[in-house]
């Protein structure tokens, strides 16, 4: 195993939010634009009717990879069923993620994370971006990070997320994220990194202790397996269930 990653005191690791109706109506009565009314959220919540899509974003849904304001690459997931998640782990939750719900507003998704921040997805003169909003900021005001974003197409979207495996015996579980340029970070020993790749349907992730993992479908549900060496045969050291967060509903403090 790798030692434990340094901590990154970055400004996304600020205040948690315990409630996503709460992280709601902050997000979109305190941090409502004022610049272009085109994209400025509903006043006390929630919208009621289902806004128009914009021509230039047909579907929000899906996979986006992004890169944060050091240049690390992270994803965005946002779900159909509205929930969202992103592979940023140089926050508090490591390996866990951030959690969170998004809504489309216009065209433009707007993504609230139970860490107090506002995420953004738009077109920008031609160009789908990724924008990132500190707690307490308004969507008025520059974000705190920009980059371009493009959509993750292929066998590998299926993969790329926050994976809930393993219970502990302390009631907790193991959590592994699988960012879409191939890297791998888990829970064990505070957040350990490898990396990964989709090999026959499955995602096959190598860590640095020489352990692999191979994450599949079986019998329609998501599995686990692991082995000890360096190539993923014969009967596994480890059969568990695996859940890709934000597939199901989801509680905001694991």
């Amino acid at each position: 195993m790798q030692p434990d990653a340094p901590d990154f005191h970055m400004p996304r690791n600020l205040l948690r939010c315990h409630s996503l109706a709460a992280l709601a109506a902050l997000a979109l009565a305190a941090c409502s634009p004022k610049g272009d009314p085109q994209q400025t959220p509903p006043q006390g919540g929630e919208p009621t009717a289902a806004p128009q899509k914009s021509s230039s974003i047909e579907n929000l849904s899906g996979v986006w990879a992004t890169r944060d304001d050091q240049g690390q690459p992270f994803d965005v997931i946002l779900f159909p069923n509205g929930q969202a998640i992103s592979t940023w782990t140089k926050g508090p939750s490591g390996a866990r993620g951030e959690r969170g719900f998004w809504r489309e507003i216009e065209g433009v998704a707007y993504v609230f994370f139970d860490d107090g921040w506002t995420d953004r997805i738009r077109q920008v003169g031609g160009v789908t971006t990724h924008e990132g909003f500190a707690p307490d900021s308004s969507l008025s005001e520059a974000p705190a990070n920009s980059a371009p974003t493009e959509r993750v197409e292929g066998g590998a979207a299926v993969f790329v997320g926050i994976w809930r495996l393993n219970r502990e015996p302390d009631g907790s579980y193991l959590y592994l994220t699988l960012q879409s340029q191939g890297a791998a970070f888990s829970t064990i020993n505070g957040l350990t990194e490898g990396r990964w790749e989709v090999v026959d349907d499955t995602a096959r992730v190598s860590w640095p202790d020489g352990w692999v993992d191979s994450i599949e479908r079986s019998s329609g549900a998501w599995q686990k397996r692991s082995w000890v060496g360096a190539t993923a045969a014969g009967t596994p050291a480890d059969l568990s269930e695996a859940k890709r967060v934000g597939e199901t509903a989801f509680e905001v403090t694991p």
